[in-house]
């Protein structure tokens, strides 16, 4: 199976019946259709990074040609990936819930401020704490901005937010998996602590979870009114 057939296949069916089933629209759609090409802006840097250190990798004859030293298939990964976990919120997330309280927000920054530290302390070191260290230092500093901004937000949506993050994150394992058996992608040993569960490194466990959680966090406070009045 090439890449793009695994789009075929794991991506768009799912993406094509949640949006028959959203119907996306106003006022909830222009965040819903920006997300994609936020996480495109944001990753890209990082995913080129990660291949050029062979952190991970892809064999030649499953993709259809790079754009640096990342095959197209991803780049389309990085717009489908929050169109699909977009399309479920746009189910789940019903009428917006008051703010919790506000000390969810110093909490949760602190918390991710910790964390976004030890991504940096473990990209120093390198080795096997490599790739975990690149998801935290790169992904950790997103949460931390999210909770300081809109963390009690995020608390009263928790239901949402806990379903939104969780069933995506376990169907693109699921996926994952299956492209690693398959041979479509490749993990290198040597930059991941060692730990697996159903096949998947630990680390590429918590990339679609912390991938799913920056997606879904974004669009519940940009469809929050409370956040609106803040940004203003």
């Amino acid at each position: 199976m090439t890449y793009l057939e695994f789009h075929l296949l794991f991506l768009l069916p799912p993406l094509c019946l949640l949006l028959l089933w959203a119907r996306p629209r106003p006022p909830r759609l222009w965040a819903y259709l920006l997300m994609p090409l936020i996480a495109l802006l944001y990753t890209t840097p990082w995913d080129n990074y990660l291949v050029w250190r062979g952190v991970w990798g892809y064999p030649e004859g499953r993709v259809l040609f790079r754009i640096g030293y990342v095959p197209l298939e991803e780049y389309l990964f990085f717009l489908l990936q929050p169109l699909l976990t977009g399309a479920l919120l746009l189910r789940l997330a019903d009428t917006p819930p008051p703010p919790g309280p506000g000390v969810f927000r110093a909490v949760g920054g602190g918390i991710w401020l910790l964390l976004t530290a030890f991504g940096i302390l473990l990209v120093a070191l390198g080795g096997k704490g490599l790739y975990l260290g690149l998801i935290l230092a790169y992904f950790a500093p997103v949460f931390l901005l999210q909770w300081a901004f809109g963390g009690d937000l995020l608390w009263g949506w928790r239901r949402t937010l806990l379903l939104g993050v969780g069933l995506p994150t376990l169907y693109l394992w699921f996926a994952d998996a299956y492209a690693i058996r398959a041979g479509i992608w490749w993990i290198a040993p040597e930059y991941t602590l060692g730990p697996k569960a159903f096949g998947l490194p630990l680390e590429e466990m918590l990339f679609f979870l912390a991938t799913n959680l920056a997606v879904v966090q974004g669009l519940l406070l940009a469809w929050h009114p409370e956040a609106l009045k803040r940004l203003r």
